[in-house]
């Protein structure tokens, strides 16, 4: 019984595969298909499998635009093929390992060592060979990631996982990014944002100046080794220049890029002045001026391009007639080491005669005034807004003015070894000053009560272009704060001093430290010693009266251990004077 169960099974499997096999004959068969409609059909099924979104995604920025002519097709791109007139949709094709592409229309095609152009030429002569009146296009929607190895002067020397539409240039960028990540150490990330802090002071020291920051020596001097042996040296200025991507080839498979170290020494030409990046580059061999013009990327909007100079190395110069755009017009040469093309400047002196100012607060007329520079006082521009109202507090009032140095993205750290480095303080003094240094405003120092109270000129200050004068109204009160019983607002009161405030708010608490209470001014929040008879407080000015110092556990025992030892030494000293005293008595 159990043999012809095992029969039947065998007969109904073998029935099973003969219908499979022949179900999938009739399939190639009607579709006139051939072993490569079958690789073909695997590809695309493969593909329809996996989301279109993360086919279609790039784990990579977009680092440059993709020359078709200089990029070599490799496996595992991905290309999109249409036949027009013809395909309702595109086709997706996937290189293969062997670098062949598979297409119903076209078979099994082999695209090894041919550029994407190269690929669009075979598959368009094929069609047109078929006597077929149709064009092929064929596109590259995503490209393969390959391995390449950078090496030498960047700033993270390693291998890299880049897109094959990366350029050498673009590779670099990459690999000269400053990445802060959890894997870097402390030391590393110090050398990291010390690298960012002189490459920025070396672009302020030269910026606005028509001074190239350095001379760029590794931008001309890129070795390309590539997987098969061959080798190249990339010139990155020049691919600019001349727009052609030879100079800058697309990364492949197995590529190793190494950016050179500057030697002491190399040749150089320049371009400098009214451009838009002033460069000194090594010079090469077959530069011409027309080159050296377009290093500069441009020229500025003060270019006075009737006189562009260029001299060579031994002084003698030449006049350039170019255009708007820094075209050369005429005729091109080769020039020589140590050439420099200098674009000249149109003079603009600063000439502004009027500016404005803006006055707020507490004067009859508020408003935007106009002011002429390096005259108008102000007296004159209060008297512009009508004068103070009643309620204004001249204590109080301000000048704000602009100040574009804040405005530079500086590490604090930087900031402050900047300021510490020739400072005479102490370990203990450099906490109190970075705080002064962060709470730094843009305010000019004024005086109003004096100078329109008591009527000194010297306090008659001359205004700048873009000065904000705020006149507050007048608070009326004084904050008492901290360890006293009743804390918060007292009504102003004239002629009194710190201790009768304290007093109106209940007086100290058994935690106060009274010694160390403070009145801090409302105009410049200084802190005053309020215990002389003579000071009094002001209006708006606030009262702070602290707990006692904190002193931390082992800073009491080091005390403790101090008045041990004043108190041993003590003792000894009283021992050996009784001693001595003993001893004379005898």
């Amino acid at each position: 019984m159990i043999c012809k169960i095992v029969k039947i099974t065998k007969i109904m499997l073998l029935v099973v595969m003969a219908n499979t096999y022949f179900l999938f004959a009739q399939t190639i068969k009607s579709s006139g298909s051939s072993r490569f409609d079958a690789l073909e059909k695997m590809q695309q099924t493969t593909m329809l499998n996996t989301k279109t979104d993360e086919l279609l995604k790039e784990s990579f920025p977009v680092g440059n635009t993709l020359d078709p002519d200089n990029y070599y097709i490799g496996p595992n791109d991905l290309l999109l093929i249409q036949i027009i007139p013809g395909d309702i949709a595109t086709v997706p094709s996937i290189v293969t390992s062997e670098c062949t592409i598979v297409h119903k229309n076209f078979g099994e095609i082999n695209v090894k060592g041919l550029t994407l152009s190269e690929v669009r030429e075979l598959f368009n002569e094929i069609q047109t060979s078929k006597g077929l009146n149709s064009k092929v296009i064929l596109s590259l929607t995503q490209p393969r990631m390959v391995l390449v190895d950078v090496r030498g002067n960047v700033v993270n020397p390693r291998v890299y996982v880049y897109p094959a539409s990366y350029s050498v240039s673009t590779a670099i960028k990459y690999a000269n990014q400053i990445q802060h990540t959890t894997t870097n150490n402390k030391d590393e990330q110090s050398a990291m944002i010390r690298l960012q802090e002189l490459q920025k002071d070396r672009e302020k020291l030269f910026s606005e100046s028509g001074i190239s920051e350095m001379s760029l020596y590794g931008n001309r001097n890129i070795r390309l080794i590539r997987d098969d042996g061959t080798a190249k040296i990339v010139d990155l200025e020049r691919a600019v220049v001349t727009n052609d991507s030879e100079y800058d080839p697309c990364i492949k498979e197995g590529d190793v890029i190494v950016v050179p170290f500057e030697p002491n020494n190399f040749p150089v030409i320049s371009i400098t002045g009214a451009v838009l990046r002033p460069a000194s580059v090594v010079y090469k061999e077959g530069d011409m001026a027309s080159h050296l013009l377009k290093m500069g990327y441009g020229f500025t909007e003060n270019v006075d391009i009737n006189n562009v100079y260029i001299y060579d190395a031994m002084g003698n110069s030449n006049r350039l007639n170019v255009d708007s755009a820094g075209n050369l017009i005429g005729n091109d040469f080769p020039i020589t080491s140590g050439s420099v093309i200098v674009v000249g400047n149109k003079v603009q002196p600063y000439n502004n005669v009027f500016g404005t100012v803006s006055v707020k607060g507490e004067v009859n007329n508020p408003n935007i005034y106009i002011i002429e520079i390096g005259k108008t006082r102000l007296q004159d521009v209060i008297e512009m807004a009508g004068n103070f109202t009643q309620d204004a507090y001249l204590p109080l009032a301000e000048i704000s003015r602009r100040d574009n140095l804040q405005l530079e993205r500086t590490s604090q750290r930087r900031k402050y070894s900047e300021y510490f480095q020739h400072s005479n303080l102490t370990q203990q003094d450099t906490m109190r000053t970075a705080i002064a240094m962060d709470m730094k405003k843009s305010m000019v120092s004024s005086d109003f009560v004096a100078c329109f109270i008591d009527k000194n000129e010297e306090y008659n200050l001359i205004l700048h272009d873009g000065d904000v004068i705020n006149v507050p109204k007048s608070p009326h009160q004084v904050n008492v704060f901290g360890h006293v019983k009743s804390p918060g607002f007292i009504d102003f009161k004239e002629n009194q001093t710190m201790e009768w405030y304290i007093n109106r708010v209940g007086g100290y608490t058994k935690s106060a430290d009274k010694e160390r209470s403070r009145i801090i001014r409302g105009t410049n929040k200084v802190w005053i010693d309020g215990f002389d008879k003579d000071v009094f407080v002001y209006d708006g000015d606030e009262i702070y009266v602290p707990a006692p110092r904190d002193v931390a556990p082992e800073v009491k025992v080091s005390e403790w251990y101090a008045w041990a030892g004043i108190l041993g030494v003590a003792v000894t000293l009283i021992n050996v004077a009784w001693n001595i005293y003993y001893t004379s008595k005898r």
